[in-house]
């Protein structure tokens, strides 16, 4: 939708516009995502679940607009929560070690309460869909990679 709206100058964009102006929401732009970058993934979603009744008008607009394709079920909007929810674990650390000076004693703690929170919360609550819970078990992978990286770091093994 967003890709569509942004290419769409004459018939899209001023219905995207005028569908977030008839409610009083600020004009803003749908994100893109970057497939390669998944906090990209994250802020797409967040705005997307964030206008998603705004969304879901314009899509659904008794005018054809050519959206009908990029509409989302009830099921498909819960899936996009799930999704954001997941990967807001990994945007606040990524924004919490970008800020400052990170150090090795920091990182390690940070990467146990992730992969705590992926184990204990999420993949053991029944509520999250099967496809998310593959995502988080394809995420603990490569946390466990970066596990076995320290393992075989002097630094590492310094510090500890």
């Amino acid at each position: 939708i967003s890709f569509k709206i942004i290419h769409s100058t004459t018939i899209l964009l001023p219905a995207w516009i005028a569908n977030l102006e008839e409610f009083g929401m600020a004009v803003k732009m749908i994100l893109h995502d970057v497939v390669t970058c998944w906090n990209s993934t994250f802020d797409m979603a967040n705005f997307a679940l964030e206008y998603h009744e705004y969304c879901n008008k314009l899509v659904t607009s008794p005018r054809k607009l050519g959206l009908t394709a990029c509409s989302l079920d009830e099921h498909e909007w819960e899936l996009l929560g799930q999704l954001r929810d997941t990967l807001k674990i990994l945007k606040d650390a990524m924004l919490y070690f970008s800020r400052g000076t990170p150090n090795l004693a920091m990182v390690i703690p940070a990467m146990d309460y992730i992969n705590n929170l992926f184990m204990d919360t999420m993949l053991s609550d029944d509520t999250v869909d099967l496809a998310i819970c593959t995502a988080i078990q394809l995420a603990k992978k490569t946390l466990n990679w970066y596990y076995t990286l320290m393992d075989s770091s002097d630094l590492y093994r310094v510090s500890m």
